[in-house]
């Protein structure tokens, strides 16, 4: 129980997993879950860049797919993120960066990344406590875990726009010039350690001036 399973989840898994609008509300409807899970963070002195992460999914993958992160430079502004899904190569270096509790109160990946992560040899207690927590109140679908070095530099939210005939999805941090459109939602994704970091807010688009607005 507790430990971290880093091989690439079926499609059939990754499509059961909720829309961002089914899980909008679980920040505010579960905010004493979410704090305890954050009090862990602190508790167990876990890495800075480790942190409590709503579970949402933005396309469905078909099969031998997973859904991939990868950033992609522009000058003189900084980085955009993308995600789409992928058909690995079998020499695939990816590594889990997003993981929720499985049925087996265990954490398994579910988006993938050529990023570093925190070396997590040495909190297996905190792994169990985060897996048993998560169990015990039924939020399996709600909230899980990221894993991903790096993110200190980048505390601020971003604008994610969805590309359906492409599915995928581009995201713009704050401050960084972006497409005119208007968010569908505005929603905190993740949080660190009690009183370290601020929240993420992941502000949520399918319509931008470029393009027509998606059912």
């Amino acid at each position: 129980m507790g430990s971290l399973i880093d091989t690439f989840v079926p499609s059939s898994t990754y499509n059961n997993l909720p829309l961002i609008s089914q899980v909008a509300g679980a920040p505010k409807d579960h905010s004493q879950d979410l704090q305890d899970l954050r009090e862990l963070l602190t508790k167990h002195n876990v890495p800075k860049s480790v942190s409590v992460r709503l579970i949402h999914k933005h396309f469905d993958t078909t099969e031998g797919e997973v859904m991939v992160f990868d950033k992609i430079p522009i000058p003189e502004h900084g980085a955009v993120q993308i995600m789409k899904p992928i058909v690995p190569p079998n020499d695939s270096q990816l590594r889990g960066i997003h993981y929720f509790v499985d049925g087996n109160a265990s954490l398994q990946a579910y988006e993938y990344g050529h990023y570093e992560i925190p070396d997590m040899s040495g909190f297996e207690s905190f792994l169990a406590e985060f897996c048993s927590l998560i169990s015990e109140r039924g939020l399996q679908r709600k909230f899980g875990l990221k894993l991903k070095r790096g993110d200190d530099k980048d505390r601020t939210g971003w604008t994610e726009y969805e590309l359906h005939a492409k599915r995928g999805t581009i995201m713009f941090p704050d401050g960084m010039p972006m497409p005119d459109g208007d968010s569908d939602y505005s929603v905190t994704t993740e949080w660190k350690a009690i009183l370290n970091e601020l929240p993420r807010t992941c502000k949520h688009s399918t319509t931008c001036k470029h393009g027509r607005q998606q059912p």
